[in-house]
């Protein structure tokens, strides 16, 4: 998305400034942008989202598809390169389309951060406010203020936030989403998502394709070709960070139902163990704590469920 003179100004400035002296300075002027929104320009439009527990329930109720958008698919659009996925103008271009689409059946996820940001723990308040004083400017230029959209945190709704009295009802919830149905999951290799734990226990099947777990979107179109020979009575689920957007998107006006589940084999992981933060978990690749090379899996159920690996 092309920026506008001054977004192109503040971003130079940014480049030149030294990290220790943008660390000090960035929270600050992030809190000061956050009590202007919430305080000066409180009245300001804001688009309408969802909340996590009534996004699932429309999701489930209406056997709707959905993807999720996060500030790694944001910060593409913005001409960002991502830890495990380098910036790439035509994924961008796609990315932007589909966050600006509307069509019956899918839902689009956005972070419910619009308002007050209190019911987030304190490293959450902190990235989030500093991800909205960074780049408001950007979602403000792709969302459409008359569209209601789900809360992205729906496979996030753990760690981040102060009060988990409710996360085990609401894993149960996603869970049921696919509940006695066919699974075929599109996940990147060394993420094995479910490996492990009970996620999938109530799925009628399951069956997956292994894809790079970076740079996916480089094999896009071998990733494409062995989707397209799943059976459209099967419920696809993706965890492939951006590129699940991409193949969701156009899996979803093929006639398939897609739902992007990204981060929820990790939020589930800390909740099992009571963990306040990310750690490593056996066998998994998480990007975020930069473990990166796990161990082989060689569990016997998990490696009759593959379909087909692209390297």
């Amino acid at each position: 998305m092309k920026n506008k003179p001054h977004q192109v100004l503040i971003q130079e400035i940014r480049s030149r400034t030294p990290l220790i002296l943008r660390q000090k300075i960035g929270p600050l002027l992030a809190r000061l942008y956050y009590i202007d929104r919430m305080h000066i320009h409180k009245n300001s439009k804001k688009p309408t989202v969802l909340s996590i527990l009534k996004t699932l329930d429309t999701v489930i109720e209406k056997k709707l598809s959905m993807i999720r958008f996060g500030d790694g698919e944001i910060s593409l659009i913005d001409g960002l390169d991502l830890g495990f996925q380098s910036k790439d103008e035509k994924l961008a271009k796609k990315l932007e389309e589909i966050i600006r689409s509307r069509h019956e059946g899918l839902l689009i996820c956005i972070p419910g951060m619009w308002g007050n940001l209190d019911v987030f723990a304190d490293y959450a308040h902190k990235f989030v406010m500093h991800h909205m004083y960074r780049y408001n400017h950007t979602w403000k230029a792709l969302l459409n203020y008359d569209q209601t959209y789900g809360d992205t945190n729906v496979t996030r709704h753990y760690l981040a936030y102060k009060d988990k009295s409710s996360a085990g009802a609401n894993f149960r919830k996603i869970f049921s989403i696919w509940d006695g149905e066919k699974v075929v999951l599109i996940e990147g290799n060394k993420s094995r998502v479910g490996v492990g734990n009970d996620m999938f226990n109530n799925a009628l099947s399951l069956k997956r394709i292994l894809c790079p777990p970076e740079n996916a979107y480089g094999k896009y179109d071998e990733i494409k070709c062995e989707a397209l020979k799943i059976s459209k009575d099967r419920l696809i689920l993706l965890s492939l960070g951006p590129t699940a957007k991409v193949l969701g998107y156009e899996l979803f006006l093929l006639g398939y139902r897609v739902v992007d589940i990204g981060h929820i084999d990790m939020e589930y992981e800390m909740f099992l163990r009571g963990e306040k933060k990310q750690v490593k978990v056996p066998y998994k690749y998480f990007n975020e704590i930069n473990e990166r090379s796990p161990e082989d899996c060689d569990d016997e159920r998990y490696l009759k469920e593959i379909l087909t690996i692209i390297s």
